[in-house]
């Protein structure tokens, strides 16, 4: 653990890309996570081939931590204003401030019994997942369908 905190001092990010080629086994992310190593950002393999390992959607990937224990707060960070912070071009992403693009992605936390697959189709029920309820980009809200 002190080697993690040593390389995020150095500015060294930790990603999970939940792909196709293996990043999430729930026994070795449950086993980090609850030795404090969590993701400081969560992407996603959003190619044909990525849909069929378990990827699904960017809400159903940021899902997959709440259900290994991180908070709301955590995994929402970790797919927005963490993940904007790495990249230079999106600097002014991931943010509400006045004057920033007004892209928003409106989420639905919804309660139930949810099926979640991992890179080696183990499947594991969460009890809360993320599902997209609209979208703004650039101040506008986009139609479903568009």
């Amino acid at each position: 653990m002190r080697q993690v905190l040593e390389a995020r001092k150095r500015g060294i990010w930790f990603d999970v890309g939940n792909g196709r080629n293996g990043h999430i086994w729930w026994d070795v992310a449950e086993r980090a996570i609850k030795q404090g190593f969590v993701p400081d950002t969560v992407s996603t393999d959003w190619t044909p081939e990525g849909r069929t390992t378990g990827v699904v959607d960017f809400p159903n990937c940021l899902s997959k931590f709440l259900l290994l224990g991180m908070s709301l707060d955590q995994v929402i960070a970790c797919g927005t204003s963490n993940a904007a912070r790495t990249i230079d071009a999106f600097k002014d992403r991931g943010t509400l401030k006045v004057g920033a693009p007004a892209d928003v992605a409106i989420l639905e936390l919804r309660e139930g019994n949810f099926d979640f697959v991992d890179n080696y189709k183990n499947v594991r029920m969460g009890k809360q997942r993320l599902f997209p309820s609209a979208t703004v980009l650039g101040g506008k809200l986009v139609q479903r369908g568009a």
